[in-house]
């Protein structure tokens, strides 16, 4: 898999990562003092898995394997389906 492909497909996976990030942290810094003791381990894990989403979907240009690409691109949906489950469990607290 050439390089611009690989560009083209982790673009997005980036945009839409970022989209969850920013809030996420931004949040948790905000209410850290609003909230309790469960909200706010919630909240780290949250951002701990788009950090990681993060660093997965910028590999997925960065690192030249076609081979494991595919398996990248599953783990970071698979962080996003997490952190959304997270995010509705937290939302129960």
């Amino acid at each position: 898999m050439d390089v611009a492909l690989r560009w083209k497909l982790a673009t997005p996976l980036i945009g839409l990562t970022l989209l969850m990030v920013v809030p996420a942290v931004f949040g948790t810094i905000a209410w850290w003092s609003l909230e309790g003791t469960g909200y706010r381990v919630l909240s780290v894990v949250i951002c701990l898995v788009l950090t990681a989403q993060l660093v997965l979907a910028v590999s997925i240009g960065v690192r030249p394997r076609s081979d494991v690409l595919w398996i990248r691109v599953g783990l970071v949906i698979l962080g996003m389906l997490l952190a959304c489950g997270l995010a509705r469990l937290r939302s129960e607290l």
